[in-house]
């Protein structure tokens, strides 16, 4: 009877800490800086509705920077943020950042929002990673972005 207890109580102990595990860096992309880009947007995705603040990503894929600036942020803030921004590693290369129904651009700076309410623009990311060819999909309602092993593009998603 005691060992069925222990094994009950173990089991709904793994239950709810197995999904925590995939944040540490540990489980996450060790080969390369991608996993660094897919923790920022998991972690703007909660951030956003623990501060209540609806928040920006930038990125500038011809200088190949990141910053992030939120709604509180006046005009010389967010310059400052642009200026303070981190470049990504040189093995990544962000090709360019398709949203839905967006005929394609040739901007080379893009920026995805992440709301207070939860959600957050459907974004698809096309990056170039030592040779590799990757997407990260960033989805609304999801509180993970998922990265894929190639480029996919809204048609594939649907």
């Amino acid at each position: 009877m005691e060992l069925t207890v222990v094994i009950v109580i173990t089991s709904t102990l793994l239950f709810f800490s197995i999904p925590m595990l995939r944040d540490i860096p540990l489980f996450s992309d060790p080969n390369g800086r991608t996993g660094d880009i897919v923790r920022l947007i998991n972690d703007l995705k909660k951030r956003a509705v623990e501060k209540n603040l609806d928040f920006s990503m930038h990125i500038d894929t011809g200088s190949g920077f990141v910053w992030i600036t939120d709604e509180t942020m006046n005009d010389e803030k967010k310059r400052e943020a642009k200026q303070n921004g981190k470049r990504l590693s040189s093995s990544i290369t962000v090709l360019d950042i398709e949203y839905p129904g967006m005929m394609e651009t040739s901007a080379s700076e893009y920026e995805i929002f992440f709301k207070k309410s939860g959600y957050s623009d459907f974004a698809l990311i096309h990056i170039i990673e030592n040779k590799k060819n990757l997407t990260l999909k960033i989805e609304p309602f999801l509180p993970n972005a998922q990265l894929w092993d190639r480029h996919i593009h809204f048609e594939d998603c649907i």
